[in-house]
């Protein structure tokens, strides 16, 4: 996984371009990756590899991995979600939840 800043520099009009790559990163094609609806830093990623990892784009490594599929199958997509709409406690109403999807056509949910 790459991300890019860009940002211009106003006194030459030029272009300057960071690139972040996280590592150790999948071991397989990355097929979706959702930003944190409450924090700009946190993102999760997942791919063929059936890991789903949650990143911070301030350092190269990830702050947890999940094995979430077998390893005969493959994460697809994600859905990252700022609190639990079927919480019944007021305390898990504040909680993140991750929803993965992938080739096992069971979707998986990941408290964060």
């Amino acid at each position: 996984i790459r991300l890019w800043d860009v940002r211009t520099n106003n006194s030459k009009n030029s272009v300057l371009i960071s690139d972040n790559t996280f590592r150790p990163s999948h071991k397989a094609w990355v097929s979706s990756v959702q930003w944190s609806p409450s924090n700009a830093y946190q993102l999760a990623s997942t791919s063929h590899d059936g890991n789903v990892k949650i990143w911070d784009i301030r350092s190269s490594n990830p702050l947890h991995t999940v094995r979430t599929f077998s390893k005969e199958e493959k994460g697809l997509s994600l859905l990252w979600l700022a609190g639990d709409a079927d919480a019944d406690a007021d305390a898990d109403a504040d909680r993140e939840v991750i929803y993965a999807g992938g080739t096992d056509c069971i979707l998986k949910r990941i408290d964060v």
